[in-house]
């Protein structure tokens, strides 16, 4: 893999330098211009994966730097830093599409945490542009965000299914995205200039599902005046989703069974059959073998709607991905709200990326429209948060001493506190395990955070908080010690 070229502009020598070996040794490739006019040459010359600037600089300073990269290179992120950081500095350079800004003096984490970020936002930009391109699309992904590795096996396994008509079968957790990947799957397969009918089945009251879903004939019940056609008959050549297909009745199993195996349906009130061609996409919150096994579910019809299955990872086993969907999220929302920009802090970055995050991501959605709609100035501030990330937050702060993982690196496997309530005895077995991993991974890597993170598959940001949270200094995993 090639390693991301970054672009250093500064009129400072000393600063300039420091920036080389500090992005060499987290194992990017610095190209160094030492004015703002050299600074120009090299975004004519080649396109960076990011460019990192000073604002201040005599001749062309970082505005200018900023303006020729959006015009030249509109997806490239541009880190601008500043020895004046006023916020209406820095709110002017994100207004006029900066990434986002340093200020001096800065420390190395401070800087390299940023750069992560920007990175793994490229990549994405990238990857969907890839993926749009390959499969012949020039809309965007469907809102499919984010960067760690189990995103990326359920972005690969996307790309490869979509062309086909394969019924896939979408596991998770409530508010992981389901309908998203179904989307997704549809713009991106052969049907995608044909309808897409999401049918949320846990909404739709069972004595009311097979006319819902087939229509019926005029008289068919009693109120049914006119002949009506169903979510089927208007999916037609297109996609069909069904949302929480666990909530369908045994009669309801059956009848679509049919229409799956036969591509056959009837009205209700109907004698003729009826024929649709549909691709079925279907999703659940629920474990569908348990309800084979207590006979509240088809296993024929499990094993039809389960040819391909994705499983969606909650949002606390990505963390590294909380700060994308959390930009991904404020950029839409501003764009349709009344206010201004809402500059979002690295400092509120992380405390969004260190709550669990229950909810997933539908969760983290409301906290955004949260701050969107109520945070009282162009800056969010810990004040501004929802009272529910507050109150977790003050909670990690007053957490007993003596509940909390040894301090020394751990060996062997934990003991299981019995005497502790089930939540906070698995939480102190799965810190010994984080500190005993990411010890002995950093350990095997010499202390090299980058290279860590590429070994375990996860970001930077992500080994930084591991180590934040088990309380690992480098100077522990150094192998001469």
């Amino acid at each position: 893999m090639n390693q991301p070229q970054i672009l250093c502009i500064d009129d400072e020598p000393a600063l300039l330098d420091t920036l080389r070996r500090l992005l060499q040794s987290a194992g990017y490739e610095p190209t160094l211009a030492a004015s703002g006019e050299e600074g120009l040459v090299a975004l004519d010359r080649f396109r960076p994966d990011v460019v990192i600037t000073d604002l201040m600089m005599p001749g062309v300073g970082g505005m200018e730097i900023l303006a020729r990269s959006k015009d030249l290179h509109p997806n490239v992120p541009v880190v601008l830093i500043t020895a004046y950081a006023t916020l209406e500095t820095a709110i002017q350079a994100i207004k006029k599409g900066a990434w986002d800004y340093v200020a001096k003096p800065f420390t190395n984490d401070q800087l390299l945490i940023v750069l992560d970020r920007a990175l793994a936002t490229q990549r994405l930009r990238d990857e969907n542009q890839r993926l749009r391109q390959q499969l012949g699309q020039n809309d965007e992904s469907a809102g499919i965000v984010g960067t760690s590795a189990p995103m990326m096996r359920v972005l690969d396994m996307i790309r490869r299914i979509a062309p086909t008509d394969l019924g896939v079968l979408i596991t998770g957790e409530s508010g992981t995205g389901k309908e998203v990947v179904a989307r997704a799957i549809h713009r991106m397969s052969l049907r995608h200039d044909k309808p897409f009918v999401p049918v949320d089945c846990g909404a739709i009251p069972q004595n009311l599902m097979e006319s819902e879903l087939f229509g019926h004939e005029k008289g068919a019940f009693t109120g049914a005046g006119a002949t009506r056609r169903g979510l089927v008959e208007a999916a037609d050549s297109g996609t069909f989703f069904l949302d929480e297909i666990g909530e369908l009745g045994p009669a309801m199993q059956v009848k679509f069974l049919r229409l799956l195996q036969e591509g056959e349906y009837r009205r209700v009130g109907g004698a003729s059959l009826r024929t649709a061609d549909l691709r079925v996409l279907a999703a659940t919150n629920r474990d569908l073998e348990q309800a084979i096994s207590e006979g509240r579910f088809r296993e024929d019809l499990y094993h039809r709607i389960n040819i391909v299955r994705i499983q969606l990872p909650p949002l606390r086993d990505r963390p590294g991905d909380v700060p994308l969907l959390a930009k991904h999220f404020m950029e839409r929302l501003l764009a349709t709200s009344r206010r201004g920009q809402l500059h979002v802090p690295t400092q509120i970055m992380e405390i969004l990326e260190s709550y669990s995050w229950p909810g997933n991501v539908r969760e983290l959605l409301n906290c955004c429209q949260y701050l969107v709609a109520l945070a009282p100035g162009p800056s969010v501030g810990v004040d501004d948060l929802p009272a529910f990330l507050q109150m977790a937050r003050a909670r990690c702060h007053r957490e007993p001493a003596q509940e909390s993982a040894p301090a020394g690196r751990s060996s062997g496997t934990p003991s299981i506190r019995h005497d502790l309530p089930y939540k906070r005895a698995k939480r102190l077995w799965l810190e010994h395990f984080e500190r005993d991993y990411i010890s002995h991974l950093l350990e095997g890597h010499g202390g090299n955070i980058s290279k860590a993170a590429r070994a375990a598959g996860i970001d930077r940001k992500s080994i930084q908080r591991l180590m934040k949270r088990t309380r690992i200094s480098l100077d522990e995993t150094d192998p001469r010690q």
